[in-house]
């Protein structure tokens, strides 16, 4: 398979009064052709910052310090405003996560959808209404609701017609950031199929943000664990699911119920993340790790391959 993403020792880091906020640091990883990876972690770990990092949506206050964002080969990290919102859409496009925020409520679904596809494809109006209602067939909703205003949907509908506003352009690589927050679990479990569906149909690429890491086992060949700011784990997810190595994986999925097997109490993960203005010096999971020793707290410890596929950033090691 071919590499479509490639993300090279990617910092990224914010401005404040307070000062420097270090969102991400040397944060590495490859999505292959066809592949659908997921990103887990608590929050404020930097999943969505590393999303906004490949779209290159950065807030003012915000830079990418080092590093690269290789995608079909090239590094977008240099790429200008002009040249990235030729990437955006037709290369990389995004499910945003609150589906009202992201449409503009005084024009009609349909419309804000037809004016993402003219903006970037050289068609006629005709030609892109059609597409929309493909689209809108795709993702499960009836073509008619187009003409409806985004307050005339119900949640779940807004999502379905975010996705194919993520779909207008045909996209190689889409970003799904928690895209079915404060939907009920039924309507959740129709969207992640819509995606898991769709993915598979267009064969494209997909990064899947998410606080539930039952969510991204079942859309995701891949997981990476992220821990402020920091790739602590990265593998296929039968592997990680199987044989969690690192102890903020284990503690992740030890604090989320499981409908198979007996009943077990759910421990939650001790303690507070790390202020990002002033990290720790070694493994930034250290004041929270049962399994801290001194190295722990004075060197980071290096993010290497220590199975086929299967990353690790521990001084424990296996």
């Amino acid at each position: 398979m071919d590499i479509v993403l490639e993300i090279k020792n990617l910092g990224m880091s914010y401005d404040t009064s307070e000062g420097t906020v270090s969102a991400l640091d040397n944060v590495s990883f490859k999505i292959m052709s066809g592949e659908a990876m997921g990103l887990v972690g608590e929050s404020g770990c930097g999943k969505t910052s590393l999303g906004m990092c490949i779209m290159k949506l950065l807030p003012e206050n915000a830079k990418i310090t080092n590093g690269e964002i290789i995608f079909n080969g090239e590094d977008i990290v240099p790429k200008t405003e002009d040249e990235m919102r030729i990437i955006r859409w037709k290369g990389i496009s995004m499910i945003f996560q609150a589906a009202m925020n992201a449409l503009n409520p005084v024009y009609t679904v349909g419309d804000q959808i037809i004016e993402a596809i003219m903006a970037h494809d050289n068609i006629k109006k005709k030609e892109a209404r059609q597409k929309v209602r493909d689209l809108y067939k795709l993702v499960g909703l009836a073509p008619e609701r187009m003409e409806n205003y985004p307050h005339e949907y119900s949640g779940g509908m807004r999502q379905r017609a975010i996705i194919a506003m993520a779909l207008a352009c045909d996209p190689k690589f889409i970003i799904a950031d928690e895209p079915t927050t404060a939907l009920d679990v039924i309507v959740q479990d129709e969207i992640i199929d819509e995606i898991k569906n769709i993915q598979k149909k267009l064969n494209m690429i997909m990064m899947y943000i998410s606080h539930d890491i039952s969510v991204i086992a079942e859309t995701c060949d891949k997981i990476g664990v992220m821990y402020a700011g920091n790739f602590i784990e990265y593998a296929d997810t039968l592997a990680l699911f199987d044989n969690p190595l690192h102890p903020y994986t284990k503690a992740l999925m030890s604090s989320f119920p499981s409908i198979e097997g007996p009943k077990k109490k759910l421990n939650p993960v001790p303690g507070e993340p790390p202020n990002l203005l002033n990290p720790p010096k070694g493994c930034r999971f250290y004041p929270r790790c049962s399994y801290a020793q001194n190295i722990c707290r004075n060197e980071r410890p290096e993010f290497v391959e220590i199975e086929s596929n299967h990353f690790l950033a521990c001084h424990r090691g296996i």
